[in-house]
């Protein structure tokens, strides 16, 4: 027997990748989103609820912000308006702008059903009491929608993510 050296390591990949003739884990191509997912058209990847995180302040981020403040200040229409300009160039601003109208939507939905059940006892009994619980979605309204329409400015201005709960945003819009 002689002495020699032990053979040298094997070189290791760099960190995340397999080894040289190895396939990559789970079958997927690096470099390549999972299902072939063009992340700028959608929400973002299966499995990832809220999409991918932007980079910084930029455009998108302002016609986000303005989604929700003309929601506040006139309703769905500048939301609408900032959906359709830019659904297709920027997900970012979709995505925002959809969950600003869904949120007013949905607000809408609550009132015209309370009123619908409310309304024909109030007039048919002629008791205007039933009315009264139309206080309850018009506080949902005011509480709830200027909340959620403040956090989702903030949330935008941040270039982040934020889904409304489904009880006051009910995702029609995607």
């Amino acid at each position: 027997m002689t002495d020699q050296p032990p053979p040298p390591p094997p070189e290791q990949p760099p960190d995340g990748q397999p080894p040289p003739g190895q396939p990559p884990p789970y079958g997927q191509p690096y470099g390549q989103p999972p299902g072939g997912y063009d992340p700028r058209w959608g929400y973002g990847p299966p499995g990832s609820p809220h999409g991918v995180p932007m980079q910084g302040p930029s455009e998108e981020t302002t016609w986000a912000i303005f989604a929700y403040i003309g929601n506040a200040i006139i309703g769905f229409l500048p939301a609408l308006i900032i959906y359709l300009v830019k659904k297709n160039t920027s997900p970012f601003t979709r995505f925002h702008a959809a969950q600003s109208m869904n949120q007013q939507l949905t607000m809408l939905i609550h009132i015209v059903v309370v009123l619908a059940v409310c309304l024909p006892p109030a007039i048919l009994m002629e008791a205007p009491a039933f009315l009264a619980l139309l206080l309850f979605p018009y506080l949902e309204l005011l509480i709830g929608g200027w909340t959620f329409i403040i956090l989702g400015a903030v949330k935008a201005g941040k270039g982040q993510y934020y889904r409304f709960p489904t009880f006051f945003c009910y995702r029609m819009i995607r």
